[in-house]
C-alpha cells in the first residue's frame, strides 16, 4: 500500500507539474508580445505575477516588476517553486523516482528539457526571441504529452498522471480567468487586447473565432473557456476529463475502489453544475464567486486524492 501510495503521488505530480509548466509558458509568451500593446509600466509584469506567482514572495527578493526581474523570477528562479525551471525538475524529479515503471522517452524529453533550462539565463530570453524560447518549451512538453499518449497502457499509472494533468488544467485556467475578470472590472486598460491574451494563452483564439466569429466580449471568452465541452482546454473538458480518470483507475483495495469512485462523483458534480450555467449566470454579478467556488472544488479534490492515495510523502517531489 504504501509503494502504491509512492508511485500513485509521483505520476499525480508528473500530470501536474508538466502541465503548469506548459500553461505557464503559453501564458508568459502570450503575454510578453502583447506587453507593447498594453501599458509599458511594472504594472503589467505585475499582473503577470497575479496570475502565476507570488506577489510577495517576488517582492522579499526583487527590488522593482521589471521585464527581467519578472522573467527571472517565473522562468528560472529555483527559489520559485512555480518558475518553469522548478516545476521541470519536479516533474522530472518524480519522474526519476519511478523511472523503472515509466518509459524510456518521457525520461528523455524531461530530463533533456530541465539540463536545457538549467543552463540559461534571464539574457538567453531577452536578447534574442522570447517567443521561440518559450516555444521551445511548449513544443518539449506537448512531445512529452503526446509520448505518453502513444506509448502509454491505459492501465492506472496513465489515469493517474491524467488526472493530475486535468485538475492542474482547471486550477490553472480558473486562476486565469478570475485574473481577467479584476483587471477588466478595473478598466485600466484596453481589455481587448487582455481578453485576446488569454484565448491565445489556450490556443483558443481560432476555435473561438470560428464559433462567435467577431463577437470577443467577456461573456463570449467566459462561456466558451468555462461551457465549452469540446475544447479540449474548458474547464467543463478539464472536470469530464477528471471524472473518467477517476473512473478508469482500478484498485485491489475495496474500500479504496469505492473512495475513488466517490471522488469521480465530485468531479461529475461539478461538471454538471457548470453545464447548469447559462448567459445570466454569467452576467448576474456573481461570477468571480462561482470561480472562486470552483477553485474551491480543486483544492477539495487535490486534498482527498492526497488523503486517499498518497500516504506516505518520502521520496515524492510535490
Amino acid at each position: 500500500m504504501v509503494m502504491m501510495g509512492r508511485t500513485a503521488e509521483a505520476l499525480f505530480w508528473i500530470g501536474r507539474y508538466s502541465e503548469r509548466t506548459e500553461n505557464h509558458a503559453r501564458l508568459i509568451d502570450v503575454y510578453y508580445h502583447i506587453r507593447e500593446e498594453r501599458e509599458s509600466s511594472g504594472q503589467s509584469w505585475s499582473r503577470l505575477i497575479d496570475t502565476i506567482g507570488d506577489r510577495t514572495a517576488f517582492i522579499e527578493h526583487y527590488s522593482s516588476f521589471t521585464e527581467q526581474h519578472v522573467l527571472q523570477y517565473i522562468t528560472l528562479d529555483k527559489n520559485n517553486v512555480n518558475s518553469l525551471l522548478a516545476c521541470t525538475n519536479h516533474a522530472r524529479t518524480n519522474l526519476r523516482n519511478i523511472r523503472e515503471k515509466m518509459p524510456a522517452e518521457l525520461w528523455d524529453i524531461m530530463n533533456g528539457l530541465y539540463l536545457w533550462l538549467k543552463e540559461k539565463d534571464v539574457r538567453d530570453i531577452t536578447s534574442d526571441s522570447p517567443h521561440l524560447f518559450y516555444r521551445f518549451i511548449r513544443d518539449n512538453l506537448s512531445m512529452f504529452h503526446g509520448a505518453a499518449t502513444s506509448v502509454m497502457p491505459r492501465q492506472n499509472e496513465w489515469h493517474f498522471i491524467e488526472a493530475g494533468r486535468y485538475l492542474e488544467r482547471a486550477e490553472n485556467l480558473l486562476r486565469l480567468l478570475q485574473s481577467l475578470c479584476q483587471d477588466y472590472a478595473r478598466e485600466e486598460m484596453s481589455s481587448y487586447p487582455l481578453m485576446l491574451s488569454v484565448l491565445k494563452s489556450v490556443s483558443g483564439y481560432e476555435s473561438f473565432r470560428r464559433e462567435y466569429a467577431d463577437t470577443v466580449n467577456l461573456s463570449n471568452i467566459i462561456k466558451y473557456l468555462m461551457l465549452h465541452e469540446a475544447f479540449p482546454r474548458s474547464i467543463s473538458y478539464a472536470f469530464q476529463a477528471l471524472e473518467k480518470s477517476l473512473k478508469s483507475i482500478q484498485l485491489e483495495d475495496t474500500d479504496l475502489n469505492m473512495t475513488v469512485h466517490k471522488l469521480a462523483k465530485l468531479a461529475g458534480k461539478v461538471k454538471a453544475n457548470l453545464a447548469c450555467m447559462d448567459e445570466d449566470d454569467i452576467l448576474s454579478g456573481k461570477l468571480e464567486m462561482t470561480i472562486q467556488a470552483l477553485r474551491e472544488s480543486c483544492n477539495l479534490m487535490g486534498m482527498r486524492m492526497s488523503k486517499v492515495f498518497f500516504p506516505s510523502r518520502e521520496e515524492v517531489i510535490a
